[in-house]
């Protein structure tokens, strides 16, 4: 009997232990927004465009999130537009955001789909779904995300409208002085 205390004790020591290491790994992180801050053409040739993307990543957790890498696809209008991948390192802080710039690739036959989809269309602007993965802290983390949003084409009814205020202030300017 007396032998069996001590690999009782020692076993219940090593379970201690244990779990006392395995409580201070960082849990999974919950996913992080990401939505589309701008979209700009950087360069056009005949069978390829680059684009310069801007991402708006919001971190949801109470701690800082170490990102290492990026992949995504962006679709316009339901369509296949544009991919890209970035190994840009950066930290987003607790409850915090930062805008990440990216280059994208997207084919001939992609731009001719969305020009296709917009003849006979208003302008009014676009919808777009963002997909992908970040790659995050030294686990090696992939937490995806999905966004649908909607951006405003300029010269669309908002400008229109910031337009039509800017000229109100105008006039008002010009009586009143």
């Amino acid at each position: 009997m007396n032998r069996i205390f001590p690999i009782h004790a020692g076993f219940a020591v090593l379970l201690a232990v244990l779990l006392t290491a395995c409580s201070s790994l960082p849990s999974k992180p919950q996913s992080p927004r990401v939505s589309l801050a701008g979209l700009s053409l950087v360069s056009m040739d005949l069978f390829e465009q680059r684009y310069r993307v801007r991402l708006r990543i919001k971190n949801p957790n109470s701690f800082a999130l170490p990102v290492q890498g990026i992949d995504f696809h962006l679709n316009i209008n339901g369509e296949d537009f544009a991919d890209g991948v970035g190994n840009q390192s950066v930290t987003i802080p607790a409850y915090g955001e930062k805008v990440v710039a990216l280059e994208v690739s997207s084919n001939l036959l992609q731009v001719l789909r969305q020009l296709r989809m917009l003849e006979g269309r208003q302008l009014g602007g676009f919808e777009y779904r963002i997909t992908g993965n970040i790659a995050s802290g030294r686990h090696g983390w992939r937490l995806p995300f999905d966004f649908t949003g909607h951006l405003e084409a300029p010269g669309g009814a908002d400008d229109q409208q910031a337009k039509s205020v800017a000229d109100r202030r105008i006039l008002i300017h010009k009586n009143c002085g």
